[in-house]
């Protein structure tokens, strides 16, 4: 039922504010009835604990990135061609959605086999994106690890993010908006220094 549906939706817009501000293991069940501000009972009837309701939460948030990415890491233009774009979504992503890298870091030490599991119903296969980037032909003429490539990518877009409290108080003295502009710089930064890598790797 309608009332039913919009129930649920504050419900998981409520978790994933605790979760978000307080992590999985610091939330409790209340936490999340008094943000939603419903009973325990009527949380309950919905969400019985609060590994279900993480797991839902957790499948909303990367519901909202995984499919965007995996287009365009399954396009045939190549992995390097694709970089600038690839560095741009994430972060505008990330932006957009700050829980993303901190719920992932939760799941990859609590539940590390849940990832694959979302990955499976949301119709993402690792293994095919990772052969796409095994076969670039620009990474083998230059005898660029592609793994490498990959961790690159991932930890220069994404860290800023997963560590804001630190990058943020120590580095942009909790100014939020030079944090975000910053963020925003990093979409033509990364790719001009991933770029210049692999330019250095052909000499």
């Amino acid at each position: 039922m309608e009332a039913d549906k919009q129930t649920e939706l504050l419900i998981l817009d409520a978790a994933e504010k605790v979760f978000f501000r307080k992590g999985k293991d610091g939330s409790s069940m209340q936490d999340i009835a008094d943000e939603a501000k419903i009973t325990r009972t009527s949380l309950n009837y919905y969400y019985r604990s609060k590994d279900k309701l993480f797991e839902a939460v957790f499948k909303s948030a990367m519901g909202k990135f995984i499919p965007k990415l995996s287009m365009l890491l399954n396009s045939e233009a190549s992995i390097t061609e694709q970089l600038p774009r690839i560095v741009e979504m994430i972060i505008d992503s990330m932006i957009e959605h700050p829980q993303i890298p901190v719920f992932v870091l939760q799941e990859l030490s609590s539940n590390p086999e849940r990832i694959s599991l979302v990955y499976s119903e949301l119709g993402i296969d690792p293994e095919v994106i990772f052969r796409h980037f095994m076969s670039d032909e620009l990474l083998m003429k230059q005898g660029v690890d592609p793994r490498q490539l990959i961790m690159n990518v991932i930890s220069m877009c994404i860290f800023p993010f997963a560590a804001k409290p630190l990058v943020l108080t120590l580095m942009y003295d909790g100014d939020e908006q030079a944090y975000i502009e910053a963020m925003k710089q990093r979409k033509v930064m990364i790719p001009t220094l991933l770029d210049k890598m692999l330019k250095t790797n052909m000499k």
